[in-house]
């Protein structure tokens, strides 16, 4: 899921970067979780992404419809886990 901060203030450009992100396969759906706050300095991606390439892809893909604005990359690796906190829970309570 990608979405615009509610404090961007040059809403063109963070709305252009949404745009390029949503539309790629790999990021419009759960691999990846990311805002985008976009100022008149630079582009500032916050968030989580489930591994490293996720992640390359949406700063190569801010970084060309940004333009002009450098892009800052603030995501985080998300690790997945088969059954999700559930899992995590009883992996935890068996230790």
């Amino acid at each position: 899921m990608v979405r615009v901060s509610q404090g961007a203030a040059d809403r063109a450009t963070a709305w252009r970067v949404r745009d390029a992100l949503a539309a790629h396969p790999l990021l419009g759906g759960s691999t990846a979780q990311i805002s985008i706050q976009a100022n008149f300095e630079a582009v500032t991606l916050d968030g989580w992404a489930l591994d490293d390439q996720v992640q390359q892809l949406a700063l190569r893909l801010a970084v060309r419809a940004a333009g002009r604005y450098p892009v800052h990359m603030q995501l985080r690796v998300r690790r997945c886990t088969a059954g999700g906190r559930r899992a995590n829970a009883i992996q935890t309570h068996q230790i």
